[in-house]
Parts: C-alpha cells; structure tokens; sequence
C-alpha cells in the first residue's frame, strides 16, 4: 500500500511543477496606453482658425489653431509707438536744441551785439562832447547806462545759445534711457501675447481629438485639441507577484499584438510599488481575485501599436 502511493505522489508532484513552470512563461496580458497632451491657448478668446483634423499627423512647431488676437495686435502697436516716441525724445535731449531754435537764438545774439556797437559808439562820442563842454554830464550818464544793458543783452544771448547748444543734463537723458528699457519690456510683452495667439505643436504627433470648433471661447481651463507624440505610448501589463523577481528597469520585453508586426519589444520604465486587483478589462475568472503590479514599457517602435490596443507581454 506504501508502495503504491509513493508511485502516485512524485508522477503528481512533477506535474504540477511542469505546470508552475508553464504559468510562469504564460504571456501577460496588457494594452497600449496614449498619454496626451492637451493644448489650450494662454489667453481666452474666440478661435479663429482651425488648421488641423482628429488623425492628421503634424510636425513640431506646425500652427494647429488661432485664437482672436486684434486686441493682442492693438497693444503691440501701440506699446511699439510708444517706444518710437520715447527714442526721439531720447535723441532730442542729446543733440541740444532744434536748428531752428539755434538758428533764431543766433540771430537774436548778432542784433545784440550790432546794438552793443553803437551803443559803445555814441558813449565814446559822448565822452568827447562832454569833454568840450558841448553836452551835459547827465547826458554821458545815459549813454553808459544804454552801452551797459547792451553788453548785458549781448552776454545774455551768447549764454542761452551755448545751452541750447548743449545737450539735455544727464540725470535727463538717463531718465529717457530708462524709460525706453521700460517701453521695450512693454513690447516685448504684447509681442508674446500675439504669438500665444497662435498654438504651435510642442512636438510631432497625431491629433486624437478635437475639443472646439472655430467661433467657439477657448482659454486656459478650456483646451481645444489633444496631441499624442508617438515617444508617449507605453505598454501597460500586470504581473502576479510569483513573477516580480523576473522585472527590472531596463529589461527588455516581447510585445504581441493583432498586425502590429512580429518580434516587437520594449523596454520597461516603471514599476508599481502597490499590488492592485486584476484591472477588469483583461482580468479571467481564474485571475480575479489575484493580486498583481502594473508595470510600464517603452516599446522601440511605438508608431507599430494603437492606443486602447490589447497586448500580450512576454518575460525574458
């Protein structure tokens, strides 16, 4: 009796261990999972044009949509003549008076000066009449008086030219200065908000979906399409805990599909550190109560595989 239930236990027992060895080269079972980026403008406003459709594929940088930008272009054109402003007036302190101001303060300065001269004339005649006894003494007294507020509107004018001449003082000139790094800043602002008008593909991709249409409101918290670069499909498998020892970063994996071609592989990025239920689209009635850890790979062709797309994953 011993005998016969020692031929029955080891046929039993390797059987069983062909069967752990065989559910634990079984293919696990995954899907194709898309990690989108979704695109909205900086700005709210009305979209004004819509240059892409759900499945184009687009190249980094392409416009995929505009927003309203009159008001945005409004700012800009009037911040940049704003700045235009602010250099002429910074070039007229430094180059002193207008030509036409030198010019008539010149003029003004010659008239001066020929009443200078003749007021020193009729003095110097005076003096000699006073001398001979011809005039009066007051009457010297005058012509001094005359000569001298002559000098005086002479050295007056001389004055005034040479400052218009000058430029503006520095403390001026600085403040202009300063005020034109004000008004740049100014430009280059409403120049940023004209370009955010215009939302460019941050990277190629596809065009998944569509969330508004043209005439409708977009804005930070209202997106308009979703992009998906191919670099963001990860194949996203579950593994029984028995199986975890086989899983590292970096490992590479066998990746089968429905006409996504043969021999594709991947390589893994992440690990869970939580085990979770079976998810409920691949679990079997065997598997349901099992506790497994999801675990994420890059495949190296991942235009070969579409999103949602069930998988099974093979361990090295």
């Amino acid at each position: 009796m011993r005998l016969i239930s020692h031929f029955i236990f080891w046929p039993l027992l390797l059987l069983l261990a062909a069967c752990n060895a065989e559910d634990a080269n079984k293919p696990l079972l995954g899907y194709v999972e898309g990690r989108q980026v979704i695109l909205a403008p900086r700005a709210t406003g009305i979209i004004t044009k819509l240059q892409v459709a759900e499945g184009d594929q687009v190249a980094v940088g392409a416009v995929l949509f505009s927003v309203d930008s009159a008001r945005a272009q409004a700012d800009l054109d009037g911040a940049i003549a704003a700045r235009s402003a602010a250099e002429a007036r910074l070039q007229n302190l430094k180059k002193g008076g207008r030509p036409e101001e030198i010019r008539a303060t010149t003029e003004t300065l010659k008239q001066s000066q020929a009443a200078l001269t003749l007021a020193e004339q009729t003095y110097s005649r005076s003096k000699d009449l006073v001398r001979t006894g011809v005039i009066a003494a007051a009457k010297l007294d005058q012509d001094r008086a005359t000569r001298d507020a002559a000098q005086a509107r002479v050295t007056e004018a001389r004055s005034r030219l040479d400052l218009m001449r000058l430029p503006a003082r520095a403390d001026l000139i600085n403040a202009a200065a300063h005020d034109i790094e004000v008004l740049n800043t100014a430009v280059s602002r409403a120049q940023i908000e004209v370009i955010d008008r215009h939302v460019t593909a941050p990277a190629a991709g596809r065009i998944e979906t569509i969330y508004r249409r043209v005439g409708e409101i977009a804005g930070p918290s209202q997106p308009v399409l979703a992009l998906l670069p191919p670099d963001q499909k990860r194949i996203r498998f579950f593994v029984p805990e028995p199986l975890l020892p086989r899983i590292r970063p970096g490992g590479v994996v066998t990746i089968d599909c429905d006409n996504c071609g043969s021999g594709q592989q991947g390589k893994i990025t992440f690990i869970a550190h939580e085990s979770e239920f079976t998810p409920p689209i691949i679990f079997t009635e065997t598997e349901r109560a099992k506790l497994v850890y999801m675990i994420e790979a890059k495949p190296d062709h991942p235009d070969q595989f579409l999103t949602g797309q069930p998988v099974s994953v093979t361990l090295p």
